[in-house]
């Protein structure tokens, strides 16, 4: 088997994985955040780039559900998906979940970690929360007939 030789960027992105720590490339001068996969930045000096944590939050834009085992180490339904972080930049990702009918693309998700890495799970978005709380007071304000 021939070893993969990874990129300087990729091997500091997968140090913070092994640290349970989600890191995203900054330019130091603009304070933008860097794709994982547009390797333009690349050719920045690495004295304009510098690591940060994320904050995990993302939002799922696509996602498969395999439901053919490959390994014994990942049991099936096994969810997949590419997700975009707060900051900006893309991934593809495991995502857990007890329900994978119940997985929709839009949804928030929040990373975190487990035996094998990195893994992204459901999260209650704050916009999510305040506009659940707006719904059900205009559910209840309609309910209800108003007092003259």
């Amino acid at each position: 088997m021939e070893a993969i030789e990874l990129h300087r960027y990729d091997e500091e992105f997968l140090a913070g994985i092994a640290k349970k720590q989600l890191l995203i490339a900054v330019n130091q001068k603009t304070g933008a955040a860097l794709g994982y996969h547009e390797r333009g930045w690349c050719a920045q000096q690495d004295a304009n780039v510098r690591w940060q944590r994320a904050s995990g939050e993302a939002e799922l834009l696509s996602y498969t559900v395999t439901r053919r085992a490959y390994s014994p180490d990942f049991p099936v339904p096994l969810v997949h998906g590419l997700v975009e972080l707060e900051e900006g930049p893309r991934l593809i990702c495991r995502i857990e979940t007890d329900a994978p009918e119940s997985v929709q693309v839009g949804m928030t998700l929040k990373a975190d970690f487990d035996d094998k890495g990195l893994i992204f799970r459901t999260a209650r978005s704050r916009a999510a929360h305040t506009a659940g709380r707006k719904t059900d007071r205009t559910t209840v304000n309609q309910s209800k007939p108003m007092a003259a």
